[in-house]
Order: C-alpha cells, then structure tokens, then sequence
C-alpha cells in the first residue's frame, strides 16, 4: 500500500484466524494500522479453543486442589497409606462427586479469563493494535488521523526525494524536531495537533525543509570535497561558467 490503511474491528465484531491473517498490519507496518472497539474480540483461536489446549482437564484438576479447601482435604486423606479399602473408595467417590460439581464453574471461569486476553486493551499492551477506539468516536478520530498521515507522507516524500536512504524512523526523527521547534508545548502524538500544525504553517515546514535541504547538499559537497584531488577541485571549478565562478569566489573571499 502507498497510502494509509485502517483496520477497525468493530463493536462485537471478531476477528480470528485466516481473516486475521489476511488484515494484520505487518503486512506493511509503515501504512497499515489497526484499532478495535472495547467491545470487539480479537485472536487466533476462540477462548474456548484456547481452554481446550491451554487449560485442559488435568489442569483445572490441579488448579481446584489449589484452591478448594475441600477438594484439597480430600486428596490429602485418599493419599493416607492407613485407609481401608471401603474407606478409600468412599473418599475416592466424594471427590470425584466434587470435582464433577466444580468443573463447569471453572471451565466457565477458564473461557471468560481467555476471553479477557481478546479484548482491546489486552491487545493494545501487546501490540497487535495501535489503541482501543470507541465506536461514538471512531469517525473523528479516523479523519484526524487520516489527515495527518496523508499530511506526513507529502512532508516524507520531499525529505525521500533530498535523502533517499533515510528510514521513516529518520523522517520521524525530522518531523518530530521540526514540530517541537514550531510548538514547543505540543504533543506529537496529537493527531489534530500535528495536522493543524502541517496546514497552518505550511510555510514554516518548507524553511524548515529547505534549511535541512541545504544542510544536507551542504554536508554531501564537503564529503566529495574532502575526498577529492586538487586537480579534480581545479577541474570543477574550470568547467562551470565565468559568470557562476566569480559568484563562487566572491562568497568565499
């Protein structure tokens, strides 16, 4: 993609698996972004997939002798090498009968804790979305951000076109710097900040660009200069014109 993507989940809305697959942003992570509803769900696998291989059987067993007393006094009696053989089985009987009341509850618990890793906030601390977005406010919130990405990518295409091996994160670096200098309170990670800014001093943003500009042709000249003979400075300075020659030793005099 050359232009900005968004990826919303809705409210209620759910995305797992292939269909995942297909919208995740690493797809192209410098265009693509993607936001959810804190009513939305999102994952490989349902919660109750998740249980099933997660938190199976064997573990809810061990998980209620942890935390039911009675489950626990229980096992501690049937491990008990004096019980007789009646004693044993009655014992053996009464937790299973514990153990079959318990483990819909905890199943039910299970499914619902896996649910909470699904849901937005869960996957904003784990980076698989930008930030949680409330539907009320996902109109504005997607225009203000779309009108400063569309903003930057013009203002990353002229700093592309002076210096084609910067990374965006370069790029961000620039605009990030230009933007504290102009708003020296500002909050860069502002959406309407950043676009009012980038239409409103429009005319700042190009000094500033064309100062970096001069800077960098600036900075490529004295590398070749310094790597270059004296006969090939005598060369250069013979090829260009009279006219733009004696501009040259003026302003170095």
């Amino acid at each position: 993609y050359r232009q900005p993507v968004f990826v919303y989940i809705i409210p209620n809305g759910e995305l797992r698996g292939g269909a995942w697959v297909v919208v995740d942003p690493t797809i192209n992570p410098d265009m693509m972004e993607m936001y959810a509803d804190s009513k939305s769900r999102g994952g490989v696998l349902e919660p109750e997939g998740i249980v099933e291989i997660k938190f199976r059987k064997p573990q809810m067993l061990a998980c209620m002798e942890r935390l039911d007393p009675q489950v626990r006094d229980l096992r501690q009696a049937l491990a008990s090498p004096d019980l007789g053989p009646e004693q044993k089985a009655d014992i053996k009987r009464q937790l299973e009968q514990r153990e079959k009341l318990l483990l819909p509850v905890y199943t039910q618990i299970a499914v619902q804790f896996a649910d909470l890793h699904d849901r937005a906030g869960r996957m904003a601390a784990k980076g698989v979305i930008r930030s949680e977005v409330q539907w009320p406010h996902a109109r504005l919130h997607f225009y203000q951000r779309l009108r400063r990405r569309l903003l930057e990518e013009q203002l990353r295409k002229q700093i592309a076109a002076v210096r084609p091996r910067a990374t965006r994160d370069e790029q961000l670096c620039l605009l990030r710097a230009w933007f504290a200098d102009a708003c020296a309170a500002g909050d860069f990670e502002d959406d309407v900040q950043v676009a009012t800014w980038l239409e409103s001093q429009a005319e700042q943003v190009a000094r500033a660009l064309a100062q970096w500009k001069a800077a960098v042709e600036a900075g490529d000249v004295a590398e070749q200069v310094a790597a270059a003979s004296d006969e090939a400075l005598v060369a250069a300075l013979q090829a260009l014109s009279t006219e733009r020659r004696e501009q040259l030793l003026a302003k170095l005099q």
